[in-house]
């Protein structure tokens, strides 16, 4: 009879062909309706580590795949499908080609459109979240982001919120109408890539002055996941938004934020704040938003309905009440130091 590790040494090769054969034609989690419009003759095959493709199967320029799914969430290959290949799932690299919507998603979007134009003014009657960001402590946590490169303390973001979003509710509202191209995007963070925004000179002057993050095109992101939930259009989004962020900035909340810059502040002295600045019970509808010690944002629930002369104080009252989340943290001071945690 063989030996016993004869015969393991024998199964090996065996037994590790079948795992790659399965794990190549396992298929992904991820489905999507959407097609890769060829844009180079790219060979397809059968796995990303290997050069295996029977069939000589390439892609065709200017023809559409139907894509099956993606090695990650932010991807360097896409499986795409080939009828009549064997197997009839191959991996392309995602430069051989442009995102398209499939036909399923093309038809919803659509329909979503639809309705949100005959809908009056979608989530502006409704429940909303300001997400307001303190900036230096955004940094501490961010550093590699372009707006965090340079922060010195006379820089006016480092003395008041900045704005991070205005998030139509409940939490899930994202996405509304959007094709399955920007929703990759966005969800991977290629925010460069999202479609430009159409706004006034004024509102974009405005919208650097006070969200720093479109340094990094975060206002393409919060567009495309939040804006488009909100039912108008992006001028009037962001215009809405820095109108409560600067309500907000003129109060004594971010008088008291800078006023204690490394100092610490608990949930109870932030909510105190709200309810001097916009009556009693407004601290209850905000949360705060910690990590490593630090107050990084404000999460300020609002309700009703948001028009260029609205205020604040009233949306923050019609709001349900909120959990405080974070107890409390420090103010964060302008300038990259390292971590900061206490």
């Amino acid at each position: 009879m063989e030996p016993m590790q004869a015969q393991d040494r024998r199964l090996r090769p065996f037994l590790l062909s079948v795992f790659v054969l399965l794990w190549s034609a396992a298929p992904l989690a991820e489905r999507l309706d959407a097609v890769l419009v060829a844009e180079q003759p790219c060979p397809a095959t059968v796995s990303i580590k290997r050069d295996e493709n029977p069939g000589a199967i390439q892609l065709v320029p200017g023809e559409s795949y139907p894509i099956a799914g993606t090695n990650r969430a932010d991807p360097s290959h896409y499986r795409l499908r080939f009828e009549g290949a064997d197997p009839t799932e191959r991996w392309v690299e995602i430069r051989c080609g442009r995102l398209a919507d499939g036909p399923a998603t093309a038809r919803a979007a659509d329909a979503r459109q639809s309705q949100m134009s005959s809908a009056r003014a979608g989530s502006m009657e409704g429940q909303l979240v300001l997400a307001a960001s303190w900036q230096p402590a955004f940094c501490e946590l961010h550093g590699t982001r372009p707006e965090c490169r340079d922060q010195p303390p006379e820089r006016p973001d480092a003395r008041r919120f900045s704005l991070h979003g205005l998030w139509p509710q409940p939490i899930g509202n994202t996405y509304c109408g959007v094709g399955e191209r920007e929703r990759m995007l966005s969800t991977s963070g290629r925010w460069r890539l999202l479609p430009v925004l159409d706004l006034d000179p004024t509102t974009r002057a405005r919208l650097d002055a006070l969200m720093p993050g479109t340094r990094s095109d975060l206002q393409r992101h919060q567009w495309v996941k939040h804006g488009t939930c909100y039912g108008t259009d992006a001028d009037t989004y962001f215009r809405h938004a820095m109108m409560l962020l600067e309500q907000l900035n003129a109060s004594a909340v971010r008088v008291l934020f800078e006023e204690n810059i490394d100092q610490r502040l608990s949930a109870t002295q932030v909510r105190a704040a709200f309810d001097n600045a916009f009556g009693k019970g407004a601290g209850d509808r905000v949360r705060l938003s910690c990590s490593e010690g630090l107050i990084e944002e404000l999460r300020i629930g609002l309700k009703g309905v948001v028009e260029d002369s609205a205020e604040l104080g009233s949306l923050i009252l019609a709001a349900p009440k909120r959990s405080p989340d974070c107890r409390g943290g420090w103010v964060d001071r302008a300038g990259l130091d390292g971590s900061r945690a206490r």
